[in-house]
């Protein structure tokens, strides 16, 4: 082995061993070596109606940096760190809602969470894109379809609860792709998450 592989081994080891403090488990599996758990998702019209109903229990995470949360964040959200929800003593009886600046953080987050006894933990499918889309901001297109605009009446009645504004006949071009299914990739979701959030604060929603 020459010397430039022998650093190379040195410099992978050191990497594995950095990614398995990080996470407690090679692939986040539970120390018993079970599976990893598979994050459960909840969309943002369902979590309005939890929200409104004032479910028992309900639990919402805001996992983004405080700044972003200051900006903007879902009603009754609480700021709150990865670490500082391991380290939280576990409630019966509680449903926890993650949500970050990407599906995938707040996936892993639910998953680590999970492996650690939390036992009703869900991830906002679309996180907080999917919350302006389809509950504080919808839009409809003015080509909608009658799925879409069915959809659009029940989300037009949460924004006015949560002090939203809908939108009608919309161009079909100015929604981002995924508006309406929270299926966008992570990049897209944060970058139009990014733009309604600014959008949202000009007009002093």
């Amino acid at each position: 082995m020459t010397l430039v592989h022998r650093m190379l081994a040195v410099i992978a080891a050191a990497l594995a061993l950095t990614a398995f403090a990080a996470d407690g488990w090679p692939g986040n599996a539970s120390p018993a070596g079970g599976a990893r758990e598979t994050p459960r998702y909840i969309t943002a019209p369902d979590l309005a109606d939890r929200i409104i109903s004032r479910k028992p229990g309900l639990q919402v995470f805001d996992l983004r940096s405080r700044a972003d949360y200051d900006s903007f964040h879902v009603p009754g959200a609480t700021h709150a760190s990865v670490g500082g929800l391991l380290r939280q003593p576990r409630q019966a009886g509680t449903t926890m809602v993650l949500y970050g600046n990407s599906v995938t953080h707040a996936s892993r987050a639910a998953s680590r969470l999970a492996g650690r006894g939390a036992d009703d933990v869900f991830v906002l499918r679309g996180g907080l894109h999917e919350w302006i889309a389809r509950v504080h901001e919808p839009r409809l297109a003015v080509d909608a379809t009658a799925a879409e605009r069915e959809e659009f009446q029940r989300a037009t009645r949460l924004s006015l609860f949560f002090g939203g504004r809908a939108h009608e006949d919309v161009p079909r071009a100015d929604l981002p792709r995924g508006y309406w299914t929270g299926h966008s990739d992570d990049r897209a979701g944060i970058e139009s998450t990014l733009l309604a959030v600014a959008a949202i604060r000009r007009r002093g929603c």
